[in-house]
């Protein structure tokens, strides 16, 4: 690799995570991107899912929330509503919120109420990355 690009990622609650990585590759609404130092600058939204980054030849993830990414030449911000390393997990907890909102979604009738509908699918998006994450760690 010519060089380490930082990457940033921010939620409501602070700085998740600040270092010098490799690679990062992110859930953006037009699928998964991957950014490595000199990246042409954009800016993009974040879809619920997972975000990892390369270090070391060594993978971490994350399952993030609903945001926005900034890439410039030499640094990526992720500002995202939540976001969670898979240390902070726990598996029945997780299976438990997928099952769960899985049921609220049933519940709730798109066509009458859409937003509400999109809230619960947002939710559930993450909470099955939340699970995904647990999955393959």
């Amino acid at each position: 690799m010519p060089g380490k690009i930082k990457v940033s990622l921010v939620t409501p609650r602070g700085i998740v995570l600040d270092r010098e990585v490799d690679e990062v590759i992110a859930p953006g609404v037009m699928g998964e991107f991957g950014v490595l130092i000199g990246h042409t600058p954009m800016l993009t939204f974040i879809k619920p899912g997972l975000m990892s980054y390369l270090e070391n030849d060594r993978f971490t993830k994350f399952a993030v929330g609903s945001g926005f990414c900034e890439v410039l030449k030499d640094q990526v911000t992720l500002l995202v509503d939540e976001a969670y390393a898979v240390e902070e997990l726990d598996p029945t907890e997780a299976a438990d919120e997928v099952h769960r909102l899985e049921q609220e979604l049933l519940a709730v009738d798109a066509a009458a109420n859409p937003e509400e509908h999109q809230i619960i699918l947002n939710k559930l998006k993450v909470a099955r990355a939340k699970a995904a994450l647990i999955a393959g760690s």
